[in-house]
């Protein structure tokens, strides 16, 4: 038990880490706002290209980084909403189980929906990350840069919700075979 509780930790550290975007998604749209009003198009700008950044910090880079950031929250945040069981869910037919039929419908949901989703979507991902690395994908309105980046982290992300599923599945099983009490388990 004590090795998938590691893993399940470990495939919500992206979540609890890209929460933090929020402070800087909030200063880029700021910025993004009070430089549509002063009418202004580039913050910062250098001589020589940075990978993603390109030569410059410019309203368009500003734009980018917010949905960048935004898909960095939810595809890794939703790893984490998973397994702390804060995600949508259809408890109005559900509460009315016991607690061993919740447990099995759990298994089912997560082995026969969310595993085999993820792993289509993981698959396919990993195609669409390498098309947009091979042909050198970037903004094409002067934003960011190297745009299979911000890519890999869909292949990523449903990995770790695959690997989660698979892992709360195994460990659910434990729990109704195991000897102990029924029990959710929430993540820390």
């Amino acid at each position: 038990m004590r090795l998938f509780d590691r893993i399940l930790w470990l495939t919500t550290v992206p979540g609890k880490l890209v929460g933090w975007l929020v402070l800087p998604l909030i200063v880029a749209v700021c910025l993004t706002v009070l430089a549509a009003k002063l009418g202004l198009n580039a913050f910062v700008h250098w001589g020589t290209s940075l990978p993603v950044l390109g030569t410059g910090i410019t309203v368009n880079t500003l734009a980018d980084l917010q949905w960048y950031f935004f898909a960095l929250m939810s595809v890794f945040g939703g790893v984490y909403a998973f397994l702390a069981d804060r995600h949508v869910s259809v408890d109005v037919v559900s509460s009315h189980f016991s607690e061993r039929t919740r447990l099995w419908v759990r298994i089912f949901g997560d082995l026969v929906f969310v595993l085999p989703f993820c792993l289509i979507i993981t698959w396919y991902g990993i195609a669409f990350t390498m098309t947009s690395f091979a042909s050198g994908e970037g903004s094409t309105y002067g934003g960011l840069l190297d745009r299979w980046l911000i890519k890999a982290c869909i292949p990523l992300g449903f990995g770790l919700l695959a690997l989660a599923a698979l892992v709360r599945a195994i460990k659910t099983l434990q729990m109704l075979f195991g000897s102990g009490p029924l029990e959710q388990e929430q993540i820390q």
